[in-house]
Order: structure tokens, then C-alpha cells, then sequence
């Protein structure tokens, strides 16, 4: 029984919002190309809801397995075929390809090396083709660039692959890029002199309050003086998430009933989700720290089954504040220095050490479907994939609901 490691990397649009997933699937008894043979995509296709959601995923296939008859039973809905762009074009693969497009299958090329000598290559699919990857670490940008209109004259669109930097992200997206695909998502955008507002001012000062364990009278009234957060707040609790009988009308009710640690959390995501200006960029990274708590919450408890309260809501924090310096585009450091966080939850943020430190390295194993480092952190707890697997789907599940819920 051969085991499955599966992710999903965000592709987002000219707005910033989610478009689709780049599907990263593996199984051990499969050593050749991802995602390239019929039992692995068969068994992906079992799942996909539970992977996508609402989006299209991109799964990558070689140009022998669109040669089997097999493709013919594999879904179209929700699926494009990337096709692995050092397969061997030639007469046979440009028939197949164009029957399979006027079946209503939907194909991309996958990070292709756009160059002059490779597009005359590539050209011969285009036809058949309804996106082209493009691998932007390789590629003549400023040829993609020219080429962009007679790309979309043939109904294709281009997604920048492997972007890193958000200079690049940029450029791409003046050139006319449809879609953007990259380590750039995840990383910060450094802005000088960036600095804190009122309002976030307000949020670390609650949060800090909180986390010391300060009297009710105190958290009353610093809650009272930040009007907009205490009707937040107010609206939250009084909506149908908590079903109350009858409305809560004060502070005094909302932090009894909701306690210290889940208005830690609350406080802390409603940073992330806030809304006003550029609210809808942040889709993508509030669905990152959705699945990265979720994913460190769920896995202290398979790691060590007598975690306590105390334990679980820590590896929760973890996860959160290893995402926080994306909001603000500052340091990291700057951030954490903002808020009363524990040694050892700033140990593992800043320096991936510790026993939180090492959680957060396997999430982001996770996250990146590395199969090496997974099976290694995982060795060193003695733990099997086998048990996170519906773990890793059940968080899946939960950040495609909370997406859903967002729009609603």
C-alpha cells in the first residue's frame, strides 16, 4: 500500500484572490514525475473536493498518460492538465491533445522555459492549450511579454510560475500576466518606514492585556475605549456562529462567555480579515493562517495526546505569528517585539527551534508536500504519515468551509 502526500499552492488572479490550486501529489510508490500516472491522479480525483473547494486544480501529467484510454473516465469540471513542458511534442501528442480539448478537456503547459528557440516548439500545442505556465526563474520575461496578445488571441492564459519576489510579481503583472503562481504569496513585502496604525496600536494593546491575565475590570474598560473593535465584537458573538437565546448587550457578558484565549484568537484573526481598504488581497493570507492554526492545533494532539489547553492554544499562536510580518510588511522581529509572546512561541517563530519551533517546520513541509522532510520530522516523534493524512484533509476541509463563509 503505497503512501500519498498531497498540498496545494495558491494561483491567484490580477486581484489578488484565489483562482485555483496547484496540486503537488505524491505517492512512495512513485519515484518518477508528480502527479504523471493514472493511479496517482485516480486517487486524487477521489478527493478532490475535499483539496479544492470552490476552485480548479492544476494536476501535472506526462504525455503518456494522455495516450491511455483511462483519461477518457478522468474528470473535466474542475480540472486543467498541466502537461509537463519537457515532453516530447510531435504529431501523435498535437492529434491527441486537440481531440481530447474538443471532448471538453481542459490543458495547460506545465513552468514552461519560454525562450525564442522553445516557443516554436511549444506553438504546436497552443491550440490545444487553455493556460501556459510559465517559469519565470528561466524565461525570456520580455519575450512572454510580446507574445501575450497572440497568446490571448488563441484563448490562452498565462500564469507566471516560481515568482519569488514581489519585484518580479510586479513586472509580471505590467506585462499582462492573467495569473500568478509563487514563493512571493508567503514571503513579506519589506515597506521603509512602515508603521503601526491606531487601531492595530489598540489590537496589541487588548491582546497583550489578555495574555497577562489582567483583572475583568481592566480588559472592560480597555475594551470600552476601542469603540470599533467592542462593536466587532459585539456583532460576532450576536451572530448566528453562537445561536444565543437572547442578544448580548455588554463587554462584561462577551468576555465571560467567549473567555481569554478564544478573544486571544479572535482578536488576532479579525487583524488578518479586517475590512476597508486592500481587504481583498489578504483572502490569501487568511486562508494560510486558517490552515496553518488549524493544522498546528490538530497535530500537538497526535504528537502528544496529553497536550493540555494551555499547550494546544500555543501551538495555535505559533502558527498565527509565523504569519504576522506578512500583514504588516515589516520585520518580523519588529512585530513580535509589539506583542507579549511567549519565549518559546518566539523561539519558534523566529528560529524554528524548540518542540513548537519543529511543529511549525513539519506544517510548512506540509504545505510545500516535502516528502523527505515530512517522513524525517515525522521519524523523530515516531509517527506514521498514515495518521496525519485525514488530519491534512479535515484542515483542508475546514479552510474551504471558512472561504465559503467569507463570501456569504
Amino acid at each position: 500500500m503505497s503512501e500519498r502526500y498531497i498540498g496545494r499552492q495558491p494561483i491567484i488572479n490580477k486581484n489578488a484572490k484565489i483562482a485555483a490550486y496547484d496540486l503537488l501529489y505524491r505517492e512512495k510508490s512513485h519515484k518518477g514525475n508528480i502527479g504523471s500516472t493514472v493511479s496517482v491522479i485516480s486517487n486524487l480525483l477521489l478527493s478532490m473536493d475535499t483539496v479544492l473547494g470552490k476552485h480548479i486544480g492544476f494536476i501535472r501529467v506526462n504525455a503518456d498518460l494522455l495516450h491511455e484510454n483511462v483519461i477518457d473516465i478522468l474528470l473535466q469540471e474542475k480540472v486543467v492538465y498541466a502537461l509537463f513542458a519537457d515532453s516530447e511534442i510531435d504529431d501523435k501528442l498535437v492529434e491527441r491533445m486537440l481531440f481530447l480539448k474538443s471532448e471538453g478537456y481542459r490543458f495547460a503547459l506545465n513552468d514552461a522555459i519560454y525562450t525564442e528557440e522553445t516557443a516554436q516548439r511549444y506553438a504546436l500545442i497552443f491550440p490545444s492549450l487553455s493556460y501556459l505556465k510559465i517559469d519565470v526563474t528561466q524565461s525570456d520575461i520580455a519575450l512572454v511579454g510580446r507574445s501575450i496578445p497572440m497568446l490571448r488571441e488563441l484563448g490562452i492564459e498565462v500564469i507566471g510560475a516560481r515568482i519569488e519576489t514581489h519585484d518580479m510579481y510586479e513586472l509580471c503583472r505590467s506585462m499582462g500576466f492573467d495569473y500568478f503562481e509563487g514563493f512571493f504569496i508567503s514571503k513579506p513585502n519589506i515597506i521603509k518606514n512602515a508603521t503601526f496604525s491606531p487601531e492595530h496600536e489598540g489590537v496589541f494593546r487588548l491582546w497583550n492585556l489578555l495574555q497577562k491575565d489582567s483583572e475583568m475590570s481592566e480588559l472592560i474598560e480597555a475594551f470600552q475605549s476601542n469603540h470599533a473593535i467592542s462593536l466587532k465584537l459585539l456583532r460576532f458573538i450576536n451572530s448566528a456562529a453562537f445561536s444565543l437565546r437572547n442578544p448580548v448587550s455588554s463587554l462584561g457578558q462577551v468576555l465571560t462567555l467567549m473567555g481569554r484565549d478564544p478573544l486571544s484568537r479572535w482578536i488576532m484573526l479579525m487583524m488578518f480579515s479586517e475590512t476597508g481598504s486592500g481587504a481583498d488581497k489578504r483572502v490569501p493570507l487568511l486562508l494560510m493562517v486558517v490552515y496553518r492554526t488549524e493544522l498546528m492545533s490538530a497535530l500537538i494532539k497526535v504528537i502528544n495526546p496529553k497536550a493540555t489547553k494551555s499547550e494546544i492554544s500555543t501551538a495555535y499562536f505559533t502558527g498565527m505569528l509565523s504569519l504576522i510580518h506578512l500583514l504588516f510588511h515589516m520585520p518580523h522581529e519588529e512585530v513580535l517585539a509589539k506583542l507579549n509572546v511567549a519565549a518559546e512561541i518566539e523561539k519558534g517563530v523566529l528560529e524554528g527551534k524548540g518542540f513548537y519551533g519543529e511543529m511549525l517546520e513539519l506544517v510548512r513541509s506540509i504545505e510545500m508536500c516535502d516528502i523527505d522532510a515530512i517522513e524525517a520530522q515525522l521519524y523523530g516523534w515516531g509517527l506514521k504519515y498514515e495518521l496525519i493524512e485525514p488530519i491534512i484533509n479535515e484542515v483542508m476541509e475546514k479552510v474551504n468551509s471558512f472561504e465559503k463563509a467569507m463570501e456569504s
